[in-house]
């Protein structure tokens, strides 16, 4: 199945803003991003676990441009 690029682009973008959030300890942050990264995986009918690897790489990648 092939994945809708710019929809990819949108949920990794919303993504990585909120896992940035989340990785404070509230737990409401955490399951605000649980609860988005599900929406999203289902939206593009890709598997959440990789989905999250995905926002890992693109959250290390965009902290590394700015240092």
């Amino acid at each position: 199945m092939t994945v809708d690029r710019a929809m990819l682009r949108r949920a990794l973008n919303e993504l990585v803003r909120l896992k940035g959030t989340a990785d404070n300890p509230r737990r409401f942050l955490a399951q605000l991003y649980s609860s988005a990264l599900n929406e999203w995986a289902e939206e593009l009918g890709v598997d959440q676990h990789r989905l999250n690897k995905l926002v890992h790489i693109r959250e290390t990648g965009s902290a590394q441009r700015l240092h």
